[in-house]
């Protein structure tokens, strides 16, 4: 399991206790919101393209730019799912143990 690293500060002086990051709950935010702009990226290119120009939809890289969010958000929400379990369980665990 990935080390938490501490926020700075002093944390005498303050009344809440420091929040920790894990680096791999970063690490999954980070592709979530990679994957779902470049498929939102990827998206509004392809309206434009079938606005501007619609016989051009058929030739390359239109349909490789049209598979990234018909995987991407699928994926996308998969590992969101997956982010928002680990941060459950990871505060449940500090609430039993801070009991």
């Amino acid at each position: 399991m990935a080390k938490p690293t501490r926020s700075a500060g002093n944390t005498q002086d303050s009344a809440q206790p420091p929040v920790t990051f894990n680096r791999t709950e970063r690490a999954l935010a980070f592709m979530v919101g990679g994957i779902i702009i470049l498929g939102l990226l990827c998206f509004v290119a392809m309206i434009v393209v079938w606005l501007t120009a619609p016989g051009a939809a058929g030739s390359m890289p239109w349909p490789v730019v049209l598979a990234i969010p018909l995987y991407g958000f699928p994926i996308g929400m998969v590992l969101l799912f997956v982010l928002l379990g680990i941060v459950w369980t990871r505060r449940a665990r500090e609430n039993r143990a801070s009991r």
